[in-house]
């Protein structure tokens, strides 16, 4: 929901003009952005005189060989000033958003433009197309070149054996280095934070449909660059107990989508604090308003989760396990400590298919009871099944009441896996229902577009002590300020035991071909 407090139009015409270079500053006068499209369209960052971004360059390539962005003929530009509200109606930093740009576009004679905005917190652009046919997508440059260098904290993807690079459960630690020293074969996931001195400097997208992910890799000395999966040629289905789709060729092209279209926003968030970027909200603001106006029936809220635990209840008359008595147990706690939800987490049905109930398990009583207690239910489902089964199995929930999906074990952001999480989250809007996503990318303001997606992974959480000391309080303290720069975040909750660092043993390894779970465990 927008309020327009503020809508200023300055349009020129530069049909005859000639003009190849532009300047713009942020509301408050401190970031300065030069844009040139003489042959590139090349841009450079200033702050408050001080350079940050030099030369960074932006283009798309189309299936013709037509690069969009290199030597484009420039038909016209305008700029606008925008001064609104967004009121989100799943608040998540804050529920009143000012919403105030600049904004210059760039219009080109072969069906496309570019528009460039200038926030208080930082710069963003995008690319927009109008063309009649659909689009196939060989390549995007999205080159960030800094002016000076810096220290980088980069989430570098590890490559699993079973599969290629671009196959990630997107958590990962941050290795601290100098931006000079990240090498061309190094891979991150965004958003990456760059500490210039000057500002802190956060790489990220938003409004990401119908395209793939960005990840990062080295470039040069004091550059990066945007590095897309490829469209999936062939898939197979690989895994254990919790199995998924992995892809092992791909198609020479990065998309094919739409002729006429908005692509994703590529986001340079500038703080000079390290407390301003916590209330950064440029991915929120950048990402598409939700189509449908009634928001109301989205209620976040406190659930249990006992997957870590593996239902380890003591004291009872019953046996403990997946089964009827045990989640009526979890139930009555839920209601006597004030929670609003209980999950149902892997285990209450076959992974492979959510209609062949594991024994023991009656689900329509299990939901009435919580219905009498006041509490609601949360599923969790693997991926590849909820896909194949999504219509059937949003009408069992829904009979059962059921308040949220959670979905898990996508371990992809080609465009392809980037379509399922709009395919999901659509679905479930439909039935009323929440959803959140585990094995998951970077959000990248899709809680806007839909906000009943309350959250989703892509973060190493507490679970990771199982196996791991990857979840430790220096990566803690980190994800805060970058991982959720670019939208809401959950983290695994796990543990109720202590343990300091040098006394902390790592007992089991669980993390096999991207199955993170104690069946996996040896």
């Amino acid at each position: 929901m927008r309020s327009c407090l503020l809508i200023f139009l300055l349009t020129q015409s530069l049909v005859g003009v000639g003009q190849t270079v532009w300047r713009m500053t942020s509301p408050n006068g401190k970031i300065v952005l030069e844009v040139s499209a003489k042959d590139t369209i090349r841009y450079s960052v200033s702050l408050e005189n001080t350079a940050l971004l030099s030369n960074a360059l932006a283009a798309i390539k189309i299936q013709s060989g037509e690069w969009l962005g290199i030597r484009s003929a420039l038909k016209t530009s305008r700029k606008q000033s925008v001064n609104e509200i967004i009121e989100n109606p799943v608040p998540f930093k804050r529920k009143i958003i000012p919403d105030h740009y600049n904004e210059l576009t760039l219009e080109f004679k072969n069906q496309f433009e570019v528009q460039f905005r200038v926030y208080d917190e930082g710069v963003a652009y995008r690319f927009k197309t109008s063309k009649k046919d659909s689009l196939v997508i060989p390549q995007e440059i999205a080159m960030f070149r800094f002016a000076n260098t810096g220290t980088v904290y980069w989430p570098e993807v590890q490559k699993r054996e079973d599969c290629d690079v671009y196959h990630t459960s997107f958590e990962e630690p941050y290795k601290i280095l100098p931006i000079h020293e990240i090498r061309s074969t190094s891979m991150a996931f965004s958003p990456v934070l760059v500490d210039a001195g000057k500002a802190k400097i956060l790489l990220t997208e938003s409004d990401l449909l119908d395209y793939p992910g960005m990840f990062l890799k080295g470039s040069s000395a004091k550059a990066v660059e945007g590095e897309f999966a490829a469209y999936p040629e062939k898939e197979v289905v690989q895994g254990g107990e919790f199995k998924q789709w992995v892809v092992k060729s791909r198609k020479p092209y990065i998309a094919k989508t739409k002729g006429a279209r908005s692509f994703p926003w590529r986001v340079i968030g500038i703080n000079q604090q390290d407390k301003d970027l916590l209330m950064n909200d440029m991915v929120y603001r950048l990402a598409s308003p939700p189509v449908q106006k009634d928001w109301s029936w989205v209620k976040p809220g406190i659930s249990t989760e006992e997957w870590i635990n593996g239902i380890n209840l003591h004291g009872i008359d019953f046996k403990a396990g997946y089964n009827t008595s045990s989640y009526k147990y979890y139930i009555d706690f839920a209601a006597d400590v004030g929670l609003d939800y209980v999950m149902l987490d892997a285990g209450w049905s076959d992974p492979d298919d959510l209609f062949k109930i594991t024994p023991g398990m009656d689900l329509k009583e299990i939901a009435a009871y919580a219905k009498s207690k006041n509490i609601r239910l949360v599923m969790w489902t693997l991926a590849m099944t909820l896909d194949r089964q999504l219509e059937d199995a949003l009408k069992m929930f829904s009979e059962l009441n059921v308040a949220v999906v959670m979905t898990d074990f996508m371990d992809r952001d080609d465009q392809k896996m980037v379509n399922f999480y709009s395919r999901i989250a659509e679905a479930t809007a439909r039935y009323k229902m929440m959803t959140m996503f585990h094995g998951a990318f970077k959000s990248a303001g899709f809680e806007r577009t839909w906000p009943n997606a309350v959250t989703r992974e892509g973060v190493i959480g507490t679970e990771y002590n199982i196996w791991s000391d990857k979840a430790n309080p220096e990566h803690d303290l980190l994800i805060p300020f970058i991982r959720m720069s670019s939208g809401v975040m959950d983290y695994e909750p796990g543990l109720m035991s202590n343990a300091n660092k040098e006394s902390f043993i790592v007992t089991r390894s669980c993390y096999v071909a991207g199955n993170a779970r104690p069946s996996a465990c040896h």
